[in-house]
């Protein structure tokens, strides 16, 4: 394999490339068609360029999603992929540099609703520390059994709401002995109100970012308790391991 250097004009019209092992064959101008991608870069003649034994370019990246970003510089038409490979294809749109495909996959029904879903989870206070303890807590006990199942009993809290207690006694609902508090693992915060609709989109969300990560866990209660003084849910998160 040897490297090289060429000016602007010295690259060929017709460019072939080795792209992690996969063979592809296109022109310059659809490697430069948008200048402030990575592409173009590239192929600008700035930059040394490796190449195979055959005198390919070679880029060092899984070439799987390569065909989605050519097909798209090609026709700047969104190509037919499938809905279980659109994240990869964004990864490979963004590695690229291409805004404007990354804008047509983001419409796409299936990104859409994961970033709003991944918006949404970001509204609660430390969302991912949270995330990552609950994995963390459920693989406990898999280090004494090889268990099919484990569960996390987690606390979802809102806003607070002074019922059925004198607010000089508990002016924050702080005061009272909170079962939900004594058996979560941990509580998300803040639900965006305190009906019970919310705690199962939560839980719904939940599970989705738990499955895009490889995970597989549901919510174990179809009627979760509520403390009625501070109107915490209580909740219990179910993963299966084999």
């Amino acid at each position: 394999m040897t490297d090289s250097t060429l000016s602007p004009d010295e690259f060929p019209d017709v460019v072939e490339l080795n792209v992690g092992g996969t063979y592809f064959t296109t022109c310059l101008a659809t490697l430069r068609k948008y200048p402030e991608s990575m592409l173009a870069t590239m192929f600008s003649g700035r930059h040394r360029l490796a190449r195979d034994k055959e005198g390919r370019y070679f880029i060092d990246r899984d070439g799987t999603y390569f065909k989605v970003v050519l097909d798209f510089l090609r026709t700047d038409d969104l190509p037919d992929i499938p809905q279980n490979s659109l994240e990869h294809a964004y990864n490979e749109a963004q590695f690229y540099g291409l805004d404007p495909l990354m804008a047509h996959l983001e419409n796409t029904p299936t990104l859409s609703a994961q970033k709003l879903r991944q918006d949404y989870l970001k509204t609660f206070d430390d969302f991912e520390i949270l995330l990552d303890s609950l994995i963390e807590e459920a693989r406990k006990p898999l280090s004494k059994c090889p268990y099919r199942t484990t569960s996390v009993k987690i606390g979802l809290s809102g806003i607070m709401l002074h019922r059925n207690f004198k607010e000089k006694e508990y002016p924050t609902g702080e005061g009272h002995n909170c079962y939900v508090t004594q058996k979560a693992f941990c509580i998300f915060h803040p639900l965006h109100t305190c009906k019970r609709a919310e705690v199962d989109v939560f839980m719904e969300c939940l599970a989705l970012e738990l499955s895009s990560r490889g995970f597989s866990a549901h919510g174990a209660e179809n009627n979760p308790p509520q403390c009625p003084w501070c109107t915490k849910w209580l909740h219990e998160v179910v993963f299966t391991w084999w």
